[in-house]
């Protein structure tokens, strides 16, 4: 099989870049180009296409970098945002995205990342292999590339709006054109990362689709959605234990769109504007796309009310979150830290939380623990701080027993710092900052591995 990458033809040998095989032996047990982790469903289970990863990034000389239509301009007033200017910014994203993303929730079938301007990430496709076999759950399935995210409880949510039985988002990563134009400076030589080329350029966006496997019979608010279809072993048989998942055809509705756009001038501190879009059911619109609307963006982490918050008067207004009033009442349910911007399928709030000083977070005393630039803040090679406030590494399922430092407190406010990307938050022990991409964390572990480097390495990722 032909493979492209970066527009230099491969030949597939025993599922790894044959020309590239002699570059590292100890690498053929990972495919760094697999466009997904290799199972796919019988003629059958499945009569449509399979899709392709798009791998070929820019080159640095390209001028579609900077003329391509998914490129970000910052800020139009050249000022930092404010909570008063934050949902026009949302609304002018929003509508930017529709331009080449639309045809993900509206025509999946149609979607083309190539013709779209969007590319996924390399060292991030192929399977996890064990004694069984491939994992079903690790990869990128062959359907619509996606990653499998956690299973979040039916409790993390309120009634009316709380589902019957659990929910699981499948997700794409996709980095616009600007933003490939540094991955492919960075993988240059697939197996000799350059990280000096870590920094993405203004202009990057870095955008996210999560589409959960619920339907409206079990959680309401799904209703008028999109409709994909994935392979990957249901959320029923993941969430009850079973053993030797089997992958299946099945049906997933997208339901939230997360985004990363580089915009200093917007947020000077960090260089980073997150916002959320979700599903709503009840909002007018001709097509699925058009019911997304803006939870909120955070530009910032708030650091001046990351400690001692249980002195705070109450009536402090967070000054780098914006949330939409008009968002959907479920949405609120999940957001995060005091308040900061994270969506319902971030799994910012945990259950079964022990902090350090023994206090216990169960049933429905539950913690919001993280938030967008919180969690992203953590990314950094080598892995070496949890994405939570935590002591250890250890990312458990939501509602297993998990570590955390105590709300408020010192250890805990490092994670409620505004840093810019280039700044680890390992930064004392040698960590290099990885410009918020936890994705690319991700990358890098998994090549460490390749390698024979295990000190490198981390778990699997989490796209919530």
């Amino acid at each position: 099989m032909v493979f492209r990458y970066r527009g230099v033809s491969f030949m597939r040998v025993w599922g790894v870049a044959g020309t590239l095989a002699t570059a590292a032996g100890a690498a053929l047990a990972q495919d760094p180009l697999a466009s997904n982790n290799g199972l796919y469903p019988t003629a059958d289970e499945w009569d449509g296409r399979f899709l392709a990863a798009n791998l070929g990034y820019p080159t640095p000389a390209s001028n579609d970098i900077l003329l391509a239509a998914n490129s970000w301009s910052p800020a139009r007033d050249r000022t930092p945002l404010q909570l008063d200017t934050a949902a026009a910014y949302a609304d002018r994203l929003l509508d930017h995205l529709a331009q080449t993303l639309r045809p993900l929730v509206d025509q999946p079938a149609e979607w083309d990342p190539v013709a779209a301007g969007w590319y996924d990430l390399v060292w991030s496709g192929d399977g996890t292999k064990g004694p069984d076999g491939i994992d079903p759950t690790s990869g990128r399935e062959a359907l619509m590339n996606t990653y499998s995210g956690q299973i979040v409880p039916p409790e993390t949510f309120s009634e009316p709006y709380q589902p019957t039985v659990p929910v699981q988002n499948h997700a794409v990563i996709y980095y616009n054109h600007v933003a490939a134009g540094m991955l492919g400076r960075l993988w240059s030589n697939i197996y000799l990362p350059d990280l000096s080329e870590t920094e993405f350029p203004t202009g990057s966006i870095v955008v996210k689709v999560e589409a959960v496997t619920n339907n409206e019979d079990n959680w309401n608010v799904v209703a008028n959605s999109g409709f994909w279809q994935v392979f990957r072993p249901t959320t029923e048989d993941q969430a009850s234990g079973k053993r030797n998942l089997v992958p299946q055809v099945i049906p997933a509705r997208p339901f939230q769109i997360a985004v990363r756009v580089k915009d200093p001038v917007a947020a000077p501190e960090t260089g980073w504007v997150f916002a959320i879009y979700v599903h709503d059911a009840g909002a007018e619109g001709d097509t699925p796309w058009d019911r997304f609307v803006p939870v909120g963006l955070q530009w910032g982490n708030d650091p001046d009310q990351a400690r001692n918050f249980l002195e705070l008067t109450g009536t402090e207004t967070l000054q780098q979150s914006w949330i939409n009033p008009a968002a959907p009442a479920f949405a609120r349910d999940t957001l995060g830290w005091e308040g900061r911007l994270a969506g319902p399928m971030d799994v910012a709030t945990r259950h079964n939380v022990i902090t350090v000083s023994g206090t216990r977070y169960t049933g429905d005393n539950s913690l919001p623990a993280s938030s967008c630039q919180s969690c992203h803040g953590a990314a950094e090679y080598p892995f070496t701080a949890n994405l939570y406030p935590s002591p250890n590494r250890v990312l458990p399922r939501d509602g297993q027993p998990f570590l955390l430092y105590d709300p408020g407190s010192p250890d805990w406010a490092r994670w409620f710092q505004n840093r810019p990307g280039t700044e680890a938050m390992s930064a004392n022990i040698g960590g290099k900052g990885l410009d918020y991409d936890l994705a690319l964390m991700n990358a890098l572990s998994v090549h460490a591995e390749a390698v024979g480097n295990e000190a490198f390495t981390q778990g699997r990722l989490h796209v919530h």
